[in-house]
This record gives C-alpha cells, sequence and structure tokens, in this order.
C-alpha cells in the first residue's frame, strides 16, 4: 500500500486538479510529519513575507511556499519577486 502510495507522487504527467491535489496532500503529510500545530505554517509565512518586506517591494501575488520532504528532512521553499530595494 504505501508502495502506491509513494508512486502516486511521483507520477510525472497529471492534469491541473490532480496536480493541485496532489500537492495538497503532500503538504498535510509533510505538515503532519512535523507536528506543526494548526496555523502555524501560515503565520511562519506572514511573518517571512514581512520580514523580506522590510528590505523590498515584493510582488505579494506571486509569493509562493513550498513544503517539501525527503526522506525524513523537510524544506520550506520560499519564493519572492522582488520588485526593488528599500535600502
Amino acid at each position: 500500500m504505501q508502495l502506491r502510495i509513494f508512486e502516486w507522487f511521483s507520477q510525472t504527467k497529471q492534469d491541473g486538479a490532480r496536480s493541485t491535489a496532489k500537492d495538497r496532500m503532500r503538504n498535510m503529510l509533510t505538515h503532519d510529519r512535523l507536528e506543526l500545530p494548526a496555523g502555524r505554517l501560515e503565520s511562519l509565512e506572514e511573518e517571512l513575507v514581512a520580514v523580506v518586506s522590510r528590505y523590498f517591494e515584493l510582488d505579494k501575488d506571486t509569493t509562493q511556499f513550498d513544503l517539501q520532504q525527503y526522506e525524513r528532512r523537510a524544506s520550506l521553499i520560499a519564493n519572492f519577486r522582488l520588485l526593488r530595494s528599500k535600502c
């Protein structure tokens, strides 16, 4: 059963809805394994935006966060589109 779930996550061709559902499931599993309380990840994302916004003007509509897990390690990937420096 676990192998099928892994295979499902590693498929390469996906339609939009399937891809979105897969990403949500992956985030839920990673969130669960990290034992983050509800709302903690959203709070972290807001804080990161606030800190980066002190130094750069951001395009907040394109800001993205992705929580990924590789083996037993997790990564939070933040993608900020920087419009200009505030320095």
